[in-house]
């Protein structure tokens, strides 16, 4: 067997061959832990860097945001969206560009705009689109169908309040316009409505109010076929309560001014009410006739009558035809502007209502 040579001092050390078991080459040796030190230094140098940039740099959230909520107020304050001082909600954020309210009209739920009070370096000059939430009870914008309001001035002012009292509306529906006066059939759709108002809202557009009287009310824009009416206040009231003296014959809603006559299909009318507002094209029209369901005027061919025989009494009246003080009988009935019953033959006679605000009757009666 033959040996190595000695190693002599002084010459190069012999390569050394590695042992059939050697360590595992993911074990590094101390010069390759200081290279990789060096690398990850480096990656973690790098990334400060990257995060010191983009520290300066970054846009910052604005202090308003959208979905935050603000006061109603010129300069608006921030408060958390349940504070009841949180009448508005941010619907969106636009460059400030003067006019900077029709920037906003993006937003299909905003109804005022506000310049951002607190500008930023990284956040300029901005005007903040609000929508009204629940909290605020003053622009009509918050409305859902189902509240109650409290209207004056014809709408210049209209309050969210609770419902039950005798003066409050209840809102139909919530319509936008284009225009004041609203011209363009205000509240159409909606069927139920009897009055309709209309406030200026963001970027000129209008906000329409479709309401209608709620029961408590007296008023007779809300009143039904078949109630009653004071003659002297034109107010709803029971139909058996003393100085009760009309009776509601129809109701109908339309957006012209009524002509003459404007019951042209009730026939005994003595009075009717048209109600306008100022600022809409919706009209609400009653059309009246006497309380007393007796009255001749409302007589049909055959009906009976009672007090005909009656010398310098009062005028007959409808009665049934199974009274036996029954004394005469509905034979005729005209209607328009020359409705008129035949000439008197005999103890015959008639009730006589010229046009005006229906087209004109003739209920004509004989005796018995």
């Amino acid at each position: 067997m033959t040996h190595p040579a000695p190693f002599q001092h002084g010459e190069p050390m012999p390569a050394l061959t590695a042992p059939p078991f050697a360590e595992s080459p993911t074990a590094a040796s101390p010069r390759g832990r200081w290279a990789l030190w060096v690398v990850l230094v480096a990656v973690v140098a790098g990334a400060a860097a990257g995060v010191a940039g983009y520290v300066l740099t970054r846009t910052q959230p604005p202090a308003m945001a959208v979905g935050d909520c603000v006061s109603g107020a010129d300069v608006p304050v921030e408060y958390g969206c349940a504070d009841e001082r949180a009448t508005y909600r941010i619907a969106g954020r636009e460059s400030a560009q003067w006019p900077f309210g029709v920037l906003c009209t993006k937003y299909a739920d905003a109804t005022r705009a506000v310049l951002d009070p607190q500008p930023e370096e990284s956040n300029p000059a901005a005007a903040l689109c609000l929508s009204p939430n629940r909290a605020n009870t003053t622009d009509p914008g918050a409305l859902l169908a189902g509240d109650c309001v409290d209207v004056k001035k014809g709408g210049e002012t209209i309050v969210r309040i609770t419902c039950g009292a005798s003066a409050a509306l209840a809102v139909v529906a919530i319509e936008t316009h284009a225009k004041v006066p609203v011209t363009d059939r205000a509240c159409e759709a909606h069927t139920t409505t009897r009055d309709a108002f209309a406030q200026v809202s963001l970027g000129g557009r209008v906000i329409v109010v479709c309401a209608r009287p709620t029961a408590a009310s007296t008023s007779m824009t809300g009143s039904e076929v078949g109630d009653c009416a004071a003659a002297t206040t034109m107010a709803l009231a029971p139909c058996d309560q003393p100085g009760v003296r009309h009776r509601v014959l129809s109701v109908r809603t339309q957006h012209v001014e009524p002509m003459a006559p404007q019951c042209p299909d009730d026939g005994n009318v003595n009075a009717v009410v048209v109600h306008a507002g100022s600022t809409t094209d919706l009209r609400v029209v009653v059309c009246l006739g006497p309380a007393n369901r007796q009255h001749l005027g409302y007589g049909k061919p055959g009906d009976c009558l009672i007090g005909f025989g009656a010398a310098g009494g009062p005028a007959p009246e409808l009665v049934d035809c199974a009274d036996p003080a029954a004394d005469a009988t509905v034979t005729e009935v005209h209607r328009g502007a020359d409705a008129e019953c035949p000439r008197p033959v005999g103890a015959s006679g008639g009730f006589t209502l010229k046009p005006g605000a229906s087209a004109g009757l003739a209920v004509c009666y004989v005796p018995l």
